[in-house]
């Protein structure tokens, strides 16, 4: 498994887990079991640190929505399900390889 990094990709993936140990009080994560049991068609939002454009020094961090497509012991593989607003590095409909630590939400509908 290899994870994007801004050498490679253009940008990367903050962990959920390590922003929740530290702010526990305002930043919240599913329980590790939920996000260690995710499907494929589940919806799960990941916080994206991008590079505004290719090569730039210029950072823009959006939290967006990945469908997952496959899964993998200890990771999993989505697809975008947005273009983001502060950059050109990332495109809806892109791969991305995951974690269950980088999942900060789960979608749920409402029945």
């Amino acid at each position: 498994m290899i994870l994007p990094t801004y050498e490679k990709n253009h940008y990367q993936l903050d962990n959920g887990e390590e922003l929740n140990k530290e702010y526990p009080d305002s930043f919240w994560v599913p329980e590790k079991q939920v996000r260690e049991s995710l499907k494929v068609g589940d919806l799960v939002k990941l916080i994206f640190s991008m590079e505004e454009t290719k090569g730039s020094d210029e950072i823009s961090v959006e939290r967006m929505w990945v469908e997952i497509t496959v899964e993998y012991p200890n990771y999993y593989e989505g697809k975008l399900d947005n273009d983001p607003g502060g950059s050109d590095c990332v495109l809806c409909g892109q791969l991305v390889t995951f974690q269950p630590s980088h999942v900060i939400e789960i979608y749920e509908e409402n029945t």
